[in-house]
């Protein structure tokens, strides 16, 4: 992703991230997860509330769909130049299925998703160059979106399967698409290989938006489960590599409360 783009992601990431999210993907109840939603005091001996950390995912998918759109289409050029010396399929088909994608990416934008899955009379939707175009860049990327949108809809096994498709190119979409794996595993009661892919996704870009907020995910996966030592290690990490994140006044708290119950 070009670091203009980046950095308007960081400001926006960071921007957002002290409010109160309360948004939630459709068809789900707002503050509806697997995992808890208390607000309690370490002292109490329950879970930490898991509805911001939770949230920001989608609130990132949300309030960035035309940042994410916009490093996809950059995502594609970088690709297209790679496959400029290519001649025969590759490159033809690989620019076709770029042409073919940006009503799709229009109708995710505005949020209208099931335009965005089906096309229209006139073009393809993501279902449709996933399927046709699935080894090309612009397939992988049409596997994000679906992944994305499933979610929103509440077919986390459908979501999960396309996030596992999605092999991208761009650090923050290839974190997203692991992370998003987590996520849909969270929904479906599958916890010990969620916290797996959250720490996965903490490790593979670092910055100051994924990196702290899949290590949260990953803590509270791990305290909701009694690995005090792994719930500890998580927190630890936000509160001292990330002091500037929103997570890390929360991350310190509960990372001593992990420390104490762990002996």
């Amino acid at each position: 992703m070009p670091e203009r783009l980046a950095a308007a992601w960081k400001a926006s990431a960071t921007a957002n991230a002290s409010k109160s999210y309360i948004c939630a993907p459709k068809n789900r109840p707002i503050g509806h997860s697997n995992m808890s939603t208390k607000h309690p005091s370490p002292t109490e001996g329950k879970d930490l509330d898991i509805g911001v950390v939770y949230t920001r995912t989608e609130m990132f998918l949300e309030t960035h769909k035309k940042a994410i759109t916009i490093a996809a289409v950059g995502l594609l050029v970088v690709v297209a130049g790679i496959l400029g010396y290519q001649k025969g399929i590759a490159e033809p088909r690989a620019k076709e299925a770029a042409d073919l994608m940006w009503k799709a990416e229009y109708y995710f934008e505005i949020d209208s998703l099931d335009k965005a899955m089906n096309g229209d009379d006139q073009w393809p939707g993501f279902l449709s160059i996933a399927e046709d175009f699935g080894s090309t860049p612009s397939g992988e990327l049409a596997n994000y979106y679906l992944g994305a949108i499933y979610m929103q809809k509440g077919d986390y096994e459908a979501a999960l399967g396309h996030y596992k498709e999605a092999d991208l190119g761009d650090d923050v979409l290839r974190v997203m698409a692991v992370g998003g794996q987590g996520d849909a595993l969270v929904e479906l009661d599958r916890a010990d290989e969620a916290v797996k892919l959250f720490e996965k996704a903490a490790g593979m870009a670092k910055n100051e938006f994924t990196t702290p907020m899949y290590l949260m995910k990953a803590g509270i996966l791990h305290q909701q489960a009694g690995n005090w030592k792994g719930a500890a290690k998580a927190f630890k990490r936000v509160a001292d590599e990330f002091p500037l994140s929103s997570d890390a006044s929360v991350a310190r708290k509960y990372a001593g409360y992990a420390e104490a119950m762990g002996g």
